[in-house]
């Protein structure tokens, strides 16, 4: 980048999940899942600092192994079903400046669902957010555009367009968050308490990079889309 940018990386590692109990240290390619992400952290470039947040201990205990920076120990209040990731970013930005001394520019959340996410991701996503005037990024999977509009609702027990258009000129591809990356400017995320806005800069991905591991399906698809990338990297057919 031509322009110095601050940006810290956050990566949320709760230990209670419910639909996945225990998801963020199950076995995904060979390595913990959160231990993907705290690998494309390491290798990215453009993350001034970066931390994982847990309050749990095997998590901790795996962050520590990957040698992920951990600064601290997530307060048990910050832990519940409820809590949303804003204030898990909010906590980690506030311990950071104090700590550091130094104001970010940017605030990148990371799941640590996605594990196939890329380190020139997380470099791309910093310096199209520091380029724009807007205030946040989003990474999205896309575009989708098909003859049948895709979207569909089911209203009555009926199957219907979503949208209420079948017309051929009215179809617009669109695009869906793969929940991979979030990012927001530091003053907007503070006034605002949010990591999105109305219009936001797109980051997109493809559907390998994609992936989101919320059920034992979504490892099978994780590891099945690692193993084709690992195969076309080495030249083998695929």
């Amino acid at each position: 980048m031509s322009v110095e940018v601050r940006a810290l990386g956050v990566i949320p590692g709760r230990g209670g999940s419910k639909r996945l109990p225990r998801k963020n240290v199950l076995p995904v390619g060979g390595h913990p899942l959160i231990a993907h992400t705290i690998m494309a952290a390491q290798r990215a470039k453009y993350l001034t600092d970066w931390l994982v947040s847990s309050e749990d201990t095997e998590i901790l205990d795996v962050a520590h192994r990957y040698k992920a920076p951990v600064p601290f120990t997530r307060p048990a209040e910050l832990a519940g079903d409820e809590v949303r990731n804003i204030e898990v970013v909010r906590h980690a930005l506030s311990f950071m400046e104090k700590q550091t001394g130094k104001q970010y520019d940017i605030v990148i959340l990371l799941q640590p669902t996605c594990p196939i996410r890329d380190p020139a991701h997380i470099d791309a996503a910093i310096e199209l957010l520091a380029s724009s005037d807007l205030d946040t990024l989003a990474s999205v999977k896309g575009p989708f555009k098909k003859r049948d509009p895709v979207l569909k609702a089911i209203r009555g027990g009926v199957l219907e367009a979503y949208c209420g258009t079948e017309l051929e000129h009215d179809w617009e591809a669109f695009f869906i968050y793969n929940a991979s990356i979030y990012a927001a400017k530091r003053d907007y995320f503070l006034k605002h308490e949010r990591l999105i806005s109305a219009r936001q800069v797109p980051l997109m991905m493809d559907s390998f990079h994609s992936v989101d591991v919320d059920t034992v399906a979504d490892i099978v698809i994780a590891e099945a889309c690692m193993a084709y990338m690992q195969q076309a990297k080495e030249g083998h057919s695929v």
